[in-house]
């Protein structure tokens, strides 16, 4: 017990032991793990801020978060926003939460750098088409879990085609890894499948979103809109036939959101394997 501790009352106490352990759990690896996070924040953030305040938004954004039933990074972002002492903006509290979110939703007691690089390419992948997710929230609006479960599919097509593409000897052996965390995620999600449905939805969503990206790229389609696709992720994901929006003014706003969702897919699945 130190000095100041004697000034503390019973429940202080308790608190603080209570702190202590989970401190503990969310950086197992003790400060040293904690020091490595936050460089990597830093460095994520340009070195905008002080290591000081970098660490304090940090900190306080992932013990947020192990603490929550948050479902996604676009309700933590507003959760740093709240804190007067995290003085970030808007675009950086973003970028906080996301690097939380993946750190929590892959169980890491490393750094996200580290796990990286300990991930095979199919789980590396994965990573790819879940963490950009977050990009269509923050540029447009937020999803339902089924919403999530659609757009994930739709990334999971564009990683997939990349990585053939790249690296079309490796292809064949990166899929059943990719596959797992795919049918794991669903299973987050609640998806209300089987595990033969669920594959054979699957296919039938790529099917889906390529032809309409097919489409959309078509030059003697010009013109064609990808209403379909935000129907599927924003009016009714997981039907099996659903009638497509015309709601213009939506996709107005919607499009430039999937496009920069898109690109961030290729390049991300280009670098980060």
């Amino acid at each position: 017990m130190g000095l100041f501790d004697l000034f503390k009352s019973p429940e202080q106490r308790k608190q603080q032991e209570q702190i202590n352990q989970l401190r503990k759990q969310i950086f197992p690896g003790g400060r040293q793990q904690q020091e490595q996070e936050v460089q990597e924040v830093r460095q994520l953030l340009n070195f905008k801020y002080s290591k000081e305040a970098t660490e304090y938004a940090y900190c306080y954004a992932v013990t947020s978060y192990f603490t929550s039933n948050f479902t996604n990074g676009n309700e933590l972002t507003d959760v740093i926003l709240r804190n007067s002492k995290c003085a970030v903006s808007r675009e950086d509290a973003a970028k906080i939460a996301q690097f939380a979110v993946l750190k929590r939703h892959y169980n890491s007691n490393d750094s996200i750098g580290q796990t990286l690089q300990q991930k095979s390419d199919g789980e590396k992948l994965f990573m790819v088409a879940f963490g950009a997710i977050v990009e269509i929230k923050r540029a447009y609006k937020d999803l339902t879990n089924f919403g999530k479960f659609e757009v994930l599919l739709f990334n999971s097509l564009i990683a997939l085609q990349e990585y053939q593409s790249n690296y079309p000897e490796k292809y064949e052996n990166m899929q059943e890894d990719f596959f797992r965390n795919l049918f794991k995620q669903a299973r987050v999600y609640n998806i209300p499948m089987t595990d033969y449905e669920l594959a054979d939805f699957v296919n039938s969503r790529f099917e889906t979103y390529l032809l309409e990206i097919i489409r959309f790229f078509d030059e003697e389609e010009d013109g064609y809109m990808l209403l379909k696709i935000y129907t599927l992720f924003y009016e009714q994901p997981l039907e099996p036939n659903p009638e497509t929006s015309f709601d213009l003014f939506e996709y107005a706003a919607f499009l430039p959101a999937l496009m920069q969702m898109r690109n961030y897919v290729i390049e991300k699945s280009f670098t980060t394997i």
